[in-house]
């Protein structure tokens, strides 16, 4: 087989599964959202550090749940440890094949991320229910949470 042939097929089975890679992709996408998140959340799950400059910062890698052009999606982005500051999220299906080869080993610590931001947020729904209780003089019940569920209903927001 020539080199050509092989680069060829090569090419057809790394297409094939970089498909089904996204498939996968967007298949856990859309299980993380149905988590309903009330924030975006990240994971760093590798750091690294230029090997040109021992004495430069750490370079992180994180998987993240971002809100991108007004729809949660999965993103990928670095940050250097010692700003905090991330380079820009990019959906993961945009990403290299080898940073979707990578980041698949950490979606479940993604997922888990997600879920105790969840658990970390009900406090903060409660204080600011009671806030709004005070303020307005109203307090949410049973007949007011049926109508907010009928309105959500009406806009396409309900529980599958």
């Amino acid at each position: 087989m020539t080199l050509e042939e092989r680069a060829r097929k090569a090419r057809e089975i790394l297409f094939s599964r970089y498909d089904d890679l996204n498939v996968l992709w967007l298949q856990a996408e859309e299980q993380l959202t149905q988590l309903h998140v009330p924030c975006p959340v990240s994971h760093t799950y590798a750091k690294y550090q230029d090997q040109d400059d021992p004495n430069g910062a750490l370079t992180c890698k994180c998987l993240g749940l971002q809100k991108v052009r007004g729809k949660w999606r999965i993103c990928h982005s670095l940050y250097e440890e010692w700003c905090d500051q991330h380079l820009g999220w990019i959906p993961i299906t945009e990403c290299s094949a080898e940073t979707r080869v990578e980041a698949a080993k950490h979606l479940d610590d993604l997922r888990k991320a997600v879920v105790e931001s969840a658990e970390r947020f009900i406090p903060k729904v409660d204080e600011a229910i009671n806030t709004l209780a005070k303020t307005v003089g109203f307090s949410a019940n049973a007949q007011s949470r049926d109508l907010l569920a009928e309105r959500a209903k009406l806009n396409g927001h309900h529980n599958k």
